[in-house]
């Protein structure tokens, strides 16, 4: 009789031990495949050098690169990224225009993106943060890059993206 019992208490912990690592096993594939889509519905970029990954990239009215910008525009960047949970709530700006011989700084507001002005935010495991970039007027009415960087108030370079544009008239 001993034996049934002892017998009966192995399976019921095989199964609850089965149970828990199926469990997590749905939940670590759950939030994989929500980053995956997100970057499938992501607008493309080349990332060069972040140190957190950006899940997410999108530039109003650009649904695909080249991005197309009028000068004198202003145009909402928003960014989703993965801050490994280290709790990023300070994020300074540098973004440049990039041509074949002309190379620009942008005009980014807030700048810098911090609580006070309520452009970052907690995103399920991540963080979002949205920012406005003025397209100058004196810039040249063709192709190049947007190089975008995002940095910590100790200066690292937490983001760091590229996105091909085309400035129009």
């Amino acid at each position: 009789m001993r034996g049934y019992f002892v017998y009966y208490l192995k399976i019921l912990w095989a199964i609850s031990l089965i149970a828990q690592l199926t469990t997590s096993a749905i939940k670590y594939s759950r939030d994989d495949a929500y980053k995956k889509l997100l970057s499938l519905r992501s607008l493309p970029f080349e990332d060069c050098g972040s140190a957190y990954r950006v899940n997410y990239l999108n530039i109003d009215s650009c649904t695909k690169v080249p991005c197309s910008m009028a000068r004198g525009s202003i145009v909402k960047v928003t960014v989703l990224f993965d801050d490994n949970g280290s709790g990023v709530t300070f994020l300074k700006h540098w973004v440049r225009w990039m041509f074949t011989f002309v190379k620009k700084d942008a005009s980014i507001t807030p700048d810098p993106c911090d609580n006070d002005h309520g452009c970052i935010m907690n995103v399920n495991d991540g963080k979002s943060y949205w920012a406005y970039i003025y397209v100058n007027e004196s810039l040249p009415v063709m192709g190049g890059k947007m190089l975008w960087e995002a940095k910590n108030v100790a200066e690292e370079n937490l983001i760091c993206f590229e996105v091909p544009v085309v400035i129009t008239t």
